[in-house]
């Protein structure tokens, strides 16, 4: 019985529970006083006499069978496992008190003390063999030194595919939305490990074989409750981190590599062309293969490739019709840049490097928890690459960083079109308001996503609730509010150097700053350069220069800040850079000074 011993000692009531259930345990333990029970076929498989019924006991203890109509572990095989335990617990008793040595007695003394011990915990004080009281599975307590050793280790190594695969893709998308908002289950580890999933309300047991495992939504297989569990305890026993999982919610993306190649020299040599050419000498035909070169970029999946062409056309658009806002520094600037990115992409060696530069057409959300954020302004944009709509900048409030919704939509085809309609569109995730209200109150979203830059996603798993009205003070501006011009550089500035090569503008999101100044100059619009500049100072007389260039969406933002007093400036929130030595400010909204 010595293989059987050191097979069953682990075994205990928490794991008897796992595989049938409290009341079963509960029977068997009375059975076991008032039913006979005879072992008769000692060796591999073991036979139970149980009253009427004979139960073979195997390993693991799962697939033990009873003679009874019974498909599931009955109470007549828990009733043999306890039989067989307490009949190997006593022949090892009775062999540590042979005498071997001369520390014999005192070794059969130490086997007596274990073995009242161990039946104390099967045994009421007193009672002579009466039923085990069973504890209610939520008094069981934690230790992290308890932990199953057998059950923990296939826990630890099971393979994160195919537990992707038993969660499903929404599913997938709410685990990770709950671990990053830290929504942790209540993990028990005894001889099995309960978890309790708080949101879905499911217990889930794990013991050893896993396969064994149960869940209180009652299925057989790897449910998605029990892969989520396994997950759970993965993550706690720091064998998986948030990090890994949120890099699983991608999918690998291939390329086929010769059309790539195709494309990328095509670029190349047109842009040679227009180099050579110059531009005095370029033809308005140029415009038609810009347009071409989106569609191929387009059509072999470099969506980063179609904005950059998309963006080259809207400039020499510019040059053709003679507008005051083109640049011819700012032309060369973008066709070398373009050149270099096609240069990397037509050396690019697999889909993996070429996925780098290649970017992609719908961003990869991640979930970000819970976020309550605070909306601040709403800025109709036009961009060089195709796109018109709306940007929602937000503050969070807790972790004070911005966060942004846009709702934007192709216009490359489309004439005539009527600008700023788009802005009463229906607010997403679920909010009964407006879109531009969005700016005017506090909104808690739950099961946030956003992309790399903090873009939210308007995914139908998030829900948005609105907490209040908006009411900004400085207290929610803390850390973007700036009335000392002094601390902008080394603050804001420094931290947006980036490569020359490198996308514009962070690629961990759009920051915007408030700038209180104490006085401002009256407002210039240049005939020439078709662009308003208004100097603002903070109260040591340093400046910031606010700029925006002429176009139909911006006439109106023109006109108010000409009329803006030199004496009592608002407050002006935007976008700051550095250009020839000055900072500079893109303004998308102006308010009344932050009540404290």
């Amino acid at each position: 019985m010595s293989d059987w011993m050191s097979m069953l000692k682990d075994v205990d009531d928490d794991y008897l529970v796992g595989i049938s259930n409290k009341g079963i345990v509960k029977r068997a333990y009375k059975d076991k006083e008032e039913i006979p029970a005879e072992i008769t076929e000692p060796g591999g498989e073991l036979s139970v006499r149980v009253g009427d019924e004979t139960v073979t006991v195997r390993f693991p203890l799962g697939e033990s069978r009873c003679s009874c109509p019974s498909r599931s572990i009955c109470r007549h095989v828990v009733q043999a496992i306890l039989v067989l335990r307490e009949h190997a617990m006593q022949e090892a008793a009775g062999e540590a008190q042979k005498p071997e040595s001369a520390g014999t007695t005192e070794k059969a003394e130490n086997a007596g003390a274990t073995e009242k011990a161990e039946n104390a915990g099967t045994e009421r004080p007193g009672s002579g063999g009466e039923p085990m009281q069973m504890k209610d599975a939520g008094e069981t307590e934690t230790s992290e030194g308890a932990k199953a050793p057998g059950v923990s280790g296939e826990i630890n190594a099971y393979p994160l595919a195919q537990l992707k695969k038993a969660i499903g893709g929404r599913g997938w998308q709410a685990f990770l939305n709950r671990a990053a908002a830290d929504i942790k289950p209540e993990i028990q580890y005894t001889s099995i490990v309960t978890v309790r999933l708080p949101e879905q309300g499911f217990v889930v047991k794990l013991l050893s074989p896993l396969g064994y495992s149960s869940c209180t939504c009652h299925k057989k297989e790897l449910c998605a409750h029990k892969a989520e569990a396994i997950l759970w305890c993965q993550l706690e026993a720091k064998v998986l981190n948030l990090e890994t999982l949120m890099g699983e919610n991608g999918e690998e993306r291939t390329y086929d590599m010769d059309a790539v190649r195709e494309a990328a020299g095509q670029m190349k040599d047109f842009l040679e062309e227009l180099l050579r050419t110059g531009l005095s000498r370029t033809s308005p035909d140029a415009l038609d293969y810009l347009e071409r070169l989106a569609v191929i970029s387009h059509n072999v999946g470099l969506a980063r490739f179609e904005g950059y062409f998309r963006a080259l056309f809207d400039s020499y658009d510019r040059y053709f019709k003679r507008k005051a806002a083109f640049r011819t520094e700012d032309l060369m600037g973008q066709i070398t840049r373009l050149y270099r990115r096609v240069d990397l992409l037509l050396h690019a060696k697999d889909s993996a490097e070429t996925a780098e530069y290649a970017g992609e057409f719908r961003a990869d959300y991640m979930p970000v928890g819970n976020l309550d954020l605070i909306g601040i302004a709403i800025d109709h944009f036009h961009s060089q690459t195709g796109y018109e709509g709306e940007t929602v900048y937000f503050l969070e409030e807790r972790t004070r960083k911005w966060y942004t919704y846009t709702n934007a939509r192709p216009v490359f085809y489309e004439k005539g079109r009527r600008r700023g309609m788009t802005e009463k569109s229906q607010a997403p995730w679920g909010l009964n308001i407006s879109l531009e209200e969005l700016v005017k109150v506090r909104i808690r979203l739950i099961g946030a996503k956003c992309d790399g830059r903090r873009r939210l996603s308007a995914s139908q798993d998030t829900k948005g609730e609105i907490m209040g009205e908006q009411r900004l003070s400085s207290a929610d501006v803390e850390g973007w509010y700036y009335s000392d011009f002094a601390k902008l550089f080394p603050e804001q500035i420094g931290r947006q150097q980036r490569e020359w090569l490198s996308e514009s503008g962070s690629q961990e999101g759009t920051d915007l700053v408030f700038v209180q100044p104490d006085s401002c100059e009256r407002a210039d619009f240049s005939q020439t350069g078709q662009q308003l500049s208004l100097p603002l100072y903070d109260i040591q007389g340093r400046e910031i220069l606010v700029e925006v260039t002429y176009s139909k969406d911006e006439a109106g933002s023109i006109r108010y800040l000409e009329r803006i007093s030199q004496k009592k400036p608002p407050c002006f929130l935007g976008k700051i850079y550095l250009r020839d030595g000055r900072i500079r400010m893109y303004p998308v909204a102006v308010m009344d000074k932050f009540r404290e």
